[in-house]
């Protein structure tokens, strides 16, 4: 745990200026949740922004050679602070680690139909409404491997988020944790 915790430090620098609504605990966490995966392992992400956590599970997948497909419209469609088009913003926040991200744009529930890889890890931190949630969740759920790893953000105050992980997600669950904003488990 030192080493990682040490790494994690001495890559924080590059990336502490990318704004994000997780905290310190929550980055560590991403990122050694991926960095535990074995080599090769492919991680989702739904809702990138601006590439903050997007750049912390790729620092934890760079040290088992695995990828994190990143998918989002960068449109900023369920972000409070209105519509814009973070893209270019996202690009040049990840480059550091682009070598271990591939983005795809578009909505979660279309790109999934396409995507044909089983997961290792998802990182669900997209839309917060119930309707939302389970969509994504239904749209994803089906390609997760026995033994891989769900991660919600915000569960501390999205009800739509509570409601998703309380009835649909934790029944399927070997265990699980939570801090008070983020929720992680393991698929039986």
């Amino acid at each position: 745990m030192f080493l990682k915790h040490f790494a994690f430090k001495k890559n924080l620098s590059k990336f502490s200026l990318i704004f994000t609504h997780l905290t310190e605990d929550e980055k560590l966490k991403l990122y050694n949740l991926s960095s535990s995966l074995s080599q090769g392992s492919v991680i989702v992400e739904l809702g990138s922004y601006l590439g903050a956590s997007s750049s912390f599970l790729a620092l934890g997948a760079k040290h088992n050679k695995s990828n994190v497909y990143c998918v989002d419209t960068w449109q900023n469609d369920e972000m409070s602070e209105g519509l814009r088009d973070t893209y270019s913003e996202f690009l040049r926040n990840t480059k550091p680690v682009s070598k271990y991200i591939e983005p795809h744009r578009g909505l979660s529930i279309d790109i999934a139909i396409h995507f044909d890889k089983k997961i290792d890890m998802i990182f669900f931190d997209g839309g917060h409404s119930y309707e939302t949630v389970k969509s994504d969740w239904d749209a994803w759920s089906p390609k997760l491997k026995i033994g891989s790893l769900v991660v919600f953000h915000d569960i501390g105050w999205a009800d739509g988020v509570k409601k998703v992980v309380n009835e649909n997600v934790e029944p399927l669950l070997l265990k699980h944790e939570q801090s008070s904003n983020m929720y992680w488990g393991i698929i039986k």
